[in-house]
């Protein structure tokens, strides 16, 4: 039921309709002893039942407890003919989602934004709060561009017993939603560290995780695959950024970063900017609601916090098998919701369809024509199509239609094994697609007469990334043809054997080979080493040896 201006709200008198959304209205409203604007949230989602309603208050009372320059102040809240509302600070400058869709952030930029919300959000959980709604629809802006976290606890008031409540597998919004949230486990702060990352990695790349996936693919694909590194999304973001933010996304709780100031200092350290002095926003704080009492909603943590344990794989296999049949109910529960919360599922589909890539062969052979077909990119677009692993880069434009053809040369020292072809405008790569290179690079053999020329041996890998058991593929060039070689992986000073004996190497000076990384590597960085083998008690120099380093994820 609208409400019309002029209506008094205990002190507050509504003034206009500012905004409507799937939750409710909000009204501006003034209060004339404060002389102070507000926002009334009218929340229209929440039964006007007595349960939903007790939930209400009980929720807000702890809410309204909470001071923080990086939190929205809750002056008041009641009900109004049976509907409940909020009066809450009033924030005039638009929020986060506003400002991304502006173009992707610079990095001062992002790591502002990042560090207010990381704030606002430990000092909620050190209250025993969580948000359980993270996304940048939720983040206002001051107009300083001082980041405000609005909607605490929203989502939890959702809860209940109503179908118009939604379901508890399915509180949050499906883009950010954490693992456990979709399949109905106990929901804690760490949710709120990983709708975190996924903030960051959108602001990083352009686009979130999973990007154009479908709702019930979507959240499939938060519990069960793995999303594309940042770096292959935007190559000006390296390995360690890759690291900081796949571990900000971990499946698992407890393998997140300990607290949201971890995740962001880290991923500063990884971007190379220093983490600066605390800086607090001005606001004139209001004493809290006489009514605005109550238990957190949940026991604070611990004052120390544990260190994040790095499962194995085949503990991670066994948690994911035992999960799929959690993951089975919450997909039925995940069907209603898409039934009813229509303006979910256009905010994931983000109404238009997203670009596409079809190559002329999935299987090439190094020196052969490719090609590249786009669709559905902007209209007249000039970029450029990337492959990787080593970068090459092609450039395109493409039609009115928002259609391009690409015929490219795969580079004639592109690696045996698996490349990415992606398609890239404005800072952002879209729709990678991979490719297998087949043959391996065969140097032209020198000239009778010709004087040798030393040549320091060379690698490339298949992936700079890649997981604790999973595949690689390395290619080794300019090496003793006389001579095996050996392969390893070095973390620190640390070796871990890849091969079980020396690998051949062809009359040419190359060899390829396909390894498994080994569990006892840890995840972080590390570094591929091959080295001319002259035998077990002759140590090989630096220049009979050719490296590459590479992220290792869980």
């Amino acid at each position: 039921m609208p409400i019309e201006p002029g209506t008094k709200l205990g002190q507050y008198e509504v003034l206009e309709l500012i905004g409507e959304g799937a939750m409710g209205t909000v009204y501006r409203a003034y209060h004339a002893q404060l002389a102070r604007t507000g926002a009334v949230k009218v929340m229209h989602a929440i039964s006007p039942d007595a349960d939903s309603i007790a939930r209400f208050r009980h929720e807000a009372q702890a809410i309204a407890r909470m001071r923080h320059p990086n939190i929205l102040n809750v002056f008041d809240f009641g009900e109004y003919e049976g509907t409940p509302y909020m009066i809450v600070e009033f924030v005039p400058g638009g929020n986060l989602a506003g400002r991304m869709s502006q173009g992707l952030l610079d990095r001062g930029t992002a790591l502002r934004f990042l560090r207010g919300i990381a704030a606002g959000l430990d000092y909620a959980h050190s209250q025993g709060i969580v948000h359980r709604d993270v996304k940048p629809a939720n983040v206002l802006l001051e107009r300083d561009e001082t980041p405000v976290l609005a909607d605490f606890g929203l989502a939890k008031m959702l809860q209940g017993s109503s179908v118009k409540s939604m379901t508890g597998v399915t509180t949050g919004t499906p883009a950010y939603m954490a693992p456990e949230q979709v399949t109905g486990q106990q929901v804690g702060p760490a949710a709120d560290r990983y709708s975190l990352a996924t903030i960051a990695y959108e602001m990083l790349t352009g686009s979130i995780p999973f990007e154009g996936l479908e709702v019930l693919e979507l959240l499939y694909a938060h519990v069960h695959q793995d999303p594309a590194l940042p770096s292959s999304l935007n190559r000006d973001l390296n390995q360690s950024v890759d690291a900081v933010v796949i571990r900000g996304l971990a499946k698992e709780p407890r393998s997140r970063w300990a607290t949201c100031e971890a995740f962001v200092n880290a991923l500063a350290t990884a971007m190379g900017a220093k983490a600066p002095a605390s800086v607090e926003r001005t606001i004139a704080i209001a004493p809290p609601a006489e009514s605005a009492v109550g238990a957190p909603l949940f026991a604070p943590p611990p004052p120390t916090i544990p260190s994040p344990v790095w499962p194995s794989p085949g503990d991670i296999a066994a948690r994911r098998k035992s999960r799929m049949r959690r993951f089975v109910i919450a997909a039925i529960a995940v069907l209603a919701l898409a039934a009813l919360i229509v303006g979910v599922v256009g905010f994931v589909l983000r109404g238009s369809a997203a670009p596409a890539l079809a190559l002329s062969s999935s299987t090439v052979h190094a020196g052969d024509k490719l090609t590249v077909t786009a669709s559905h990119l902007p209209g007249n677009q000039n970029g450029e199509i990337q492959l990787l692993s080593v970068l090459h880069t092609f450039p395109f434009t493409a039609d009115g239609g928002g259609n391009a053809s690409v015929e490219i040369t795969v580079p004639v020292d592109a690696g045996i094994g698996d490349h990415t072809v992606s398609i890239c405008w404005s800072g952002v790569c879209h729709a990678p697609t991979t490719i297998v290179v087949t043959a391996p690079l065969v140097l032209p053999s020198p000239s009778p007469t010709a004087t040798p020329v030393a040549t320091q041996p060379s690698i490339t890998l298949s992936a700079t990334a890649v997981r604790i058991g999973g595949p690689l593929t390395i290619s080794g060039h300019n090496f003793d043809p006389s001579k095996p070689a050996t392969v390893v992986i070095y973390q620190g000073a640390l070796p871990h054997k890849l091969v079980s004996a020396p690998v051949g190497v062809a009359s040419d000076g190359t060899f390829v080979v396909r390894v498994r990384i080994p569990v006892s590597v840890k995840p972080g960085s590390a570094e591929i080493v091959a080295c001319i083998y002259s035998g077990s008690t002759v140590q090989p120099t630096s220049s009979q040896c050719g490296a590459k380093p590479v992220a290792v994820l869980s």
